[in-house]
C-alpha cells in the first residue's frame, strides 16, 4: 500500500496538456515507459527542483511518489506546444537526448525550458481508499495546511491534512526530477 511506503514525494494538479486528455497522457506515458523502461512526465518550469532534490535525499526513501490530482475542472495551459529534445537530471549530470520513443509535447509558452518527473511506473487508476496526510514545503517550511491545488508541491508524510482525491500515483526513479528543452 502506498500510504505504508510514502514518506516524501510530490503534489501534482492533473488535467488536459499538449492537446491530450488525462487518459490519453497515461496510456502514451504507460506506453514509453513499457518501451523505455522510464519515462519523462512534464510540468511547468519551477526554480525549486534543486532545492526539492536536496529535500528527497536528506529523507533517503525507498520510494519517491507523486500524487496526479482528480482534475476536475482543469483546463488547458496557454502556450505554444513544443516537442522537447533534452533533458537535463537534476543530480549535475548533463544534457542528454531524451529517447525517441519518449514524446514531450509541452506548452512552453516563451520559456526555454520546463520540468519534469523521471518516471518508472504509473499506478491507474489509483485507490483513492489510501489516506494520505501531508505537510507541504514553502519557503524552506514544511506546512501542516492543506496543500493547495496548484501548482506542484514537495509533500512529505506528517501531521498535515489529508490530500485531495488524485487520479493517478507516479512512481519515481532516481535523480527524480530533470529539466527539459
Amino acid at each position: 500500500m502506498i500510504t505504508e511506503e510514502f514518506k516524501i514525494g510530490f503534489w501534482h494538479p492533473f488535467g488536459p496538456h499538449g492537446g491530450e486528455t488525462p487518459e490519453e497522457i497515461i496510456k502514451r506515458k504507460q506506453n514509453e515507459i513499457d518501451k523505455n523502461g522510464w519515462t519523462l512526465w512534464s510540468f511547468q518550469s519551477r526554480n525549486t527542483l534543486k532545492k526539492w532534490f536536496e529535500k528527497i535525499e536528506e529523507m533517503k526513501p525507498d520510494k519517491v511518489f507523486v500524487f496526479c490530482s482528480e482534475g476536475k475542472g482543469s483546463k488547458e495551459p496557454v502556450g505554444e506546444i513544443k516537442n522537447c529534445s533534452l533533458y537535463t537530471p537534476i543530480n549535475g549530470l548533463k544534457s542528454k537526448e531524451i529517447p525517441h520513443e519518449i514524446k514531450i509535447p509541452h506548452p512552453m509558452g516563451k520559456k526555454l525550458k520546463g520540468s519534469a518527473f523521471i518516471v518508472k511506473n504509473i499506478i491507474y487508476p489509483a485507490s483513492y481508499e489510501d489516506s494520505i496526510y501531508a505537510e507541504w514545503l514553502k519557503d524552506d517550511k514544511w506546512q501542516a495546511t492543506k496543500v493547495p491545488t496548484r501548482p506542484e508541491y514537495l509533500i512529505k508524510s506528517g501531521s498535515g491534512n489529508k490530500i485531495r482525491k488524485f487520479r493517478a500515483v507516479l512512481e519515481l526513479k532516481y535523480p527524480y526530477l530533470a529539466e527539459i528543452s
